[in-house]
């Protein structure tokens, strides 16, 4: 960490700028030895853009023309010293430039150690940091929007504020604990038990929200079902527009799985067109089965497709069976063709779920289609109506942290001790802080002995 490092911060290749970042205790040092400004100044003012040439020092030879921005610490991206380079795009001069400032004693940056050394420095907490990677990776303006919200704070200071909450409720059971003979008065644990359960049931909704989040971050995986030519390969055409998948009137075209992006409003969704399922499948189709069910326990949604211009048969009950529990949209497709299914027959088989009516080919009901799949990965919500969680490694601790809980709440209706019951408020902390990237030993304290007065 005492390294000045420097690396490219914009992709190599061809470009109208790059931009080089320096970060360190000799960030500025380096800078202003390759570094000769148009207006004559030897060191460049914190916060101003200087123009310049970038020369190298043994030759003198000018290798490009340059923006240099001087950073003073803690003032920068990082906490450190940070000078930011910007010259004109293309592999051969950005790396040329990088390649003297290594030179001049800094090392290159490993992945991502900008970041860390903005967290090691209190400039970003975990999920701060986190969500600069989310920034970069997403892939829809919902995505886009979470992952703002995040770098903003916003998932930072609701946690905050629930690891307040429980510093308070810890500091009660450890003042009752430790100091129970000095006379001092203590809320009730009625009080505490109830603070305990509403910090957990905050916790939860966060877990909770993490099926959303999730979907939000990577996208939603849908997996078409259905028996061999119900048309699952038209419908992923349609919703991709253009003809992706092979399309024939021979049952089992299909053999493998064959996934597609597509965007339904701001939402990132994975499509995967599967081989037909049905009993007694040739050799080859076996395979392409087992990859199907694969494929479903893997999704989000399942959109079964059936074919009423056909008689209903075995299959379609095994259709059912297949997809078990999985959420689902039951689809009638062919909509243009005539319709053998008897109404009383369908209503027996869904047994309520009402179906999807479609065309792939015409494209009537695509759009009913669509919508039902926005609503259900987005929950009927809209972009910031509130937190969610979009990390699995977010979801672990709460979830550790909620259960915890759950055990002191107990604990505390059981009439455990104070000892018993700060054991997993505690651990509940503990979590709370790993997700953030914080302790609590010195906040406790301070706590403590701010709210009781100890020693006067």
């Amino acid at each position: 960490m005492n390294d000045t490092i420097a690396a490219l911060a914009t992709p190599l290749g061809e470009g109208g700028i790059s931009v080089i970042r320096i970060s360190g205790e000799n960030a500025l040092s380096i800078a202003t030895g390759l570094f000769h400004s148009a207006s004559g100044l030897l060191s460049p003012p914190p916060q101003k853009v200087l123009l310049g040439e970038i020369r190298d020092p043994e030759s003198g030879q000018v290798i490009d023309e340059v923006l240099l921005t001087y950073f003073k610490k803690p003032n920068s991206h990082t906490g450190e010293h940070v000078v930011e380079i910007s010259g004109h795009g293309g592999t051969l001069v950005s790396t040329t430039l990088l390649q003297l400032i290594l030179k001049q004693g800094a090392r290159l940056a490993e992945p991502g150690e900008f970041t860390r050394r903005a967290f090691i420095h209190g400039c970003l907490d975990l999920t701060q940091a986190e969500a600069v990677a989310d920034l970069i990776d997403a892939a829809s303006a919902r995505a886009l929007t979470a992952a703002v919200s995040q770098l903003k704070g916003g998932l930072s200071r609701r946690i905050n504020k629930l690891f307040e909450q429980l510093l308070a409720v810890q500091a009660q059971l450890e003042a009752a604990i430790d100091f129970s003979e000095e006379g001092l008065t203590f809320q009730s644990r009625e009080t505490t038990g109830r603070q305990i359960e509403e910090v957990k049931n905050e916790i939860f909704s966060l877990v909770h929200s993490f099926r959303q989040g999730k979907i939000i971050r990577e996208g939603m995986r849908i997996t078409l079902i259905g028996k061999p030519n119900v048309g699952k390969s038209s419908l992923l055409n349609a919703l991709m527009q253009e003809d992706r998948a092979i399309v024939t009137n021979i049952p089992g075209t299909t053999r493998d799985t064959l996934e597609e992006r597509v965007r339904i409003k701001d939402i990132h969704i994975v499509i995967i067109d599967s081989a037909g399922l049905r009993d007694n499948p040739e050799i080859i189709e076996e395979e392409g089965i087992r990859r199907t069910r694969n494929a479903l326990a893997q999704s989000d949604l399942a959109l079964v497709l059936f074919d009423p211009s056909q008689p209903l048969d075995g299959n379609d009950e095994l259709l059912m069976n297949e997809v078990g529990d999985k959420p689902r949209y039951v689809l009638f497709n062919k909509s243009d063709l005539e319709q053998k299914w008897a109404k009383e027959k369908i209503e027996k088989f869904l047994q309520g779920e009402k179906p999807i009516s479609l065309s792939a080919k015409t494209g009537t009901g695509l759009e009913d289609l669509k919508e039902a799949i926005y609503n259900h990965a987005t929950s009927g919500k809209r972009v910031g109506d509130s937190i969610t969680i979009t990390r699995e490694r977010h979801r672990d601790h709460l979830q550790q942290a909620a259960e915890a809980l759950d055990t002191a709440s107990s604990s505390m209706v059981s009439g455990c001790s104070e000892e018993l019951i700060a054991v997993d408020v505690t651990l509940a902390m503990e979590h709370l802080g790993s997700v953030l990237g914080k302790t609590f030993a010195e906040d406790l304290l301070d706590k403590i002995f701010g709210q009781f007065c100890i020693g006067k």
